[in-house]
């Protein structure tokens, strides 16, 4: 995973409000720092194509950008970009679906026999497994989540957003997230565990 550039908000606000040079360059610091994750993030978002994506992404961070005046610097920059992009990239998938000829497809459900793994038998499984194969593994078994927990999962273990802020980017309450992350946890558990 890419390292995330450690942005000084309150310096990006005055920046941006400032105008001229300044904003450009505050532009460009909220750009570089957010449209990989951005993106990786919209990718979450079953229903959004990946030309729609970029679109989505970049419409994403202009706003973000343009609201700057109303962006309180004492919360964290991270949860407020992700929330206007939460916003945009729902908004986007909606109109995608609404106006396209072609069928979206639906979120994979739990398959049968999928759960937690018992005893000392995860541990086993992971230490066969090399780094590469064990991120390839979990990358999969996320990717085969129904939307709302494939969000979760990349605000939280991508991101490392705590529970809290996770709840304000996707409207639910941090308990409700952490008892999504258990769950989330239990489920790539039992799919990463249940490889050949």
């Amino acid at each position: 995973m890419e390292e995330a550039v450690i942005v000084d908000a309150r310096a990006l606000r005055e920046d941006a409000l400032s105008g001229g040079e300044r904003a450009a360059r505050a532009f460009g610091l909220l750009w570089s720092s957010y449209y990989r994750r951005l993106s990786a993030y919209a990718a979450s978002f079953r229903g959004l194509p990946r030309g729609e994506r970029e679109d989505a992404v970049a419409e994403a961070l202009v706003s973000a950008f343009s609201r700057l005046e109303s962006y309180d610097p004492g919360r964290p920059l991270s949860s407020w970009v992700y929330a206007i992009a939460h916003n945009r990239f729902a908004d986007e998938a909606r109109r995608v679906r609404r106006f396209s000829s072609v069928e979206v497809e639906a979120a994979a459900g739990p398959r049968e026999g999928e759960g937690p793994l018992d005893g000392g038998h995860a541990e086993e499984i992971v230490a066969r497994l090399s780094d590469a194969e064990l991120e390839e593994a979990c990358a999969a078994a996320i990717a085969e989540l129904p939307e709302a927990d494939r969000r979760v999962a990349a605000l939280s273990f991508l991101e490392g957003l705590d529970s809290a802020e996770v709840g304000r980017v996707l409207g639910m309450a941090p308990g409700t997230v952490r008892w999504r992350i258990h769950r989330i946890r239990a489920r790539v558990a039992g799919r990463v565990g249940g490889r050949p």
